[in-house]
């Protein structure tokens, strides 16, 4: 596969799992809109914007200020991360790159795939985030989230098991891992008792990654951090934890370059590896391991394995790509 091409798939993965990503944090936030303190939702809002990887707004210090946060700002907050055009990592920025990505591989890509990529994007540009926001702020985060899983419905569907898919896949998963030990990373901090009241619920993070039930049946109804940070970070089978995501790169990996996953281990395959023992053997959630420090460097080993990833297969040059 063609280097350029390789990369239109991996980065499609990559934006339509920040779109879900983010909407899903969203949802979670206009949820408490209506029965939270102000001090909560100032959490809330610095937990989501730490979680994404941007500087978490400034917490705002008053009774009085109250009723100014929790409809001006919030609306602010809430359209920065929707339909900010110039903002490079909002929903309508990375499902128009995702279209960009599928235009250039349009004639690799299914029909019906592109189909729900581009139909997406259209009705995207034409939400009214105002009249929204008046009607059902959550209701648009809802539909959002529909319309990515009904996409990762039809790709499952229709498209081929080749190179092209692995390529989606990893950038998909890579993302959602990256995005889980940044997440992860933001609830160990803003669960911290210092926060007193107002602190976020390791619950809420539950309902975040949808598997509030699933625990519920592995563990019991009484949540406990240790738990919780075990749970997301190893279970094999829970698609948003760590193992999962890593589980899944190393299969993206070992179908796009077989030979680079026998020993002598090529770079990217040996940075997966080390991934998957770094969750196996120092998860988040056991006495003797440093949480937040856990999730910086599995956040560090995702970035790493980008950059790999990027040299290996998609940075090569034209003398290159002939001669494959």
């Amino acid at each position: 596969m063609l280097a350029r091409v390789a990369a239109d798939f991996y980065w499609m993965g990559r934006y339509v799992e920040r779109v879900e990503q983010t909407a899903r944090l969203l949802e979670y936030q206009l949820n408490r809109l209506v029965d939270r303190s102000v001090d909560e939702l100032a959490v809330g809002w610095a937990a989501i914007y730490r979680a994404l990887g941007q500087p978490p707004p400034e917490a705002i210090s008053g009774v009085e200020e109250a009723e100014a946060y929790l409809i001006p700002d919030a609306y602010t907050l809430a359209g920065n991360l929707v339909e900010e055009g110039a903002h490079p990592d909002s929903i309508l920025s990375c499902w128009r790159q995702a279209r960009e990505n599928g235009q250039r591989v349009r004639a690799q890509l299914p029909l019906a795939i592109w189909t729900r990529l581009n139909q997406g994007y259209l009705w995207m540009r034409e939400v009214d985030f105002a009249r929204e926001w008046e009607q059902a702020p959550t209701r648009l985060t809802l539909d959002i989230i529909d319309r990515m899983r009904l996409f990762a419905g039809v790709v499952h569907s229709t498209m081929p098991r080749d190179d092209a898919w692995r390529f989606l896949e990893l950038g998909r998963f890579i993302e959602r891992a990256q995005h889980q030990a940044a997440l992860l990373g933001a609830w160990v901090e803003f669960t911290h008792p210092r926060w007193g009241v107002a602190a976020l619920s390791w619950a809420d993070l539950l309902h975040v990654c949808r598997a509030y039930e699933i625990y519920c049946r592995r563990h019991s109804m009484k949540v406990r951090r240790e738990d919780v940070l075990g749970f997301l970070a190893r279970d094999p089978e829970l698609p948003r934890s760590l193992r999962f995501s890593a589980q899944r790169i190393e299969e993206a990996l070992a179908g796009i370059d077989p030979l680079g996953a026998r020993y002598p281990l090529e770079p990217p395959h040996r940075m997966a590896l080390r991934l998957t023992a770094a969750i196996e053997m120092d998860a988040a959630g056991s006495a003797e391991v440093d949480s937040g420090a856990f999730c910086r460097a599995i956040g560090n080993d995702t970035r790493a394995l980008h950059d790999l990833v990027m040299v290996a297969y998609v940075n090569r040059s034209l003398a290159e790509e002939v001669s494959a």
